[in-house]
């Protein structure tokens, strides 16, 4: 059995309830109740998919290298860098 990603195993959850905030704006357009329905529908659709793009976000800061890092790839030394003066604006 693979294992499935958050946002697979979410996604049913997410589909069902944007049919249902379907279903109770429906609802409300025909002047039956339903506002506070779609409403809450709504909010949590936004709260699972700001839940998974959180975890998936956290997830790759975890596989990424610090961007100031070589890798260990070099090892040399900024003294032995030849100075450009680019640093230097005055």
């Amino acid at each position: 059995m693979r294992l499935k990603t958050l946002r697979e195993s979410l996604q049913p959850s997410i589909s069902s309830l944007e049919e249902a905030a379907d279903y109770w704006s429906e609802m409300h357009m025909r002047g039956k109740t339903g506002h506070a329905h779609y409403i809450q529908c709504i909010k949590y659709i936004e709260q699972l998919k700001l839940y998974v793009l959180d975890h998936e976000r956290k997830q790759h800061e975890e596989l990424r290298i610090p961007s100031r890092s070589n890798g260990g790839l070099h090892t040399t030394t900024h003294e032995s860098v030849e100075d450009s003066g680019v640093e230097r604006f005055g």
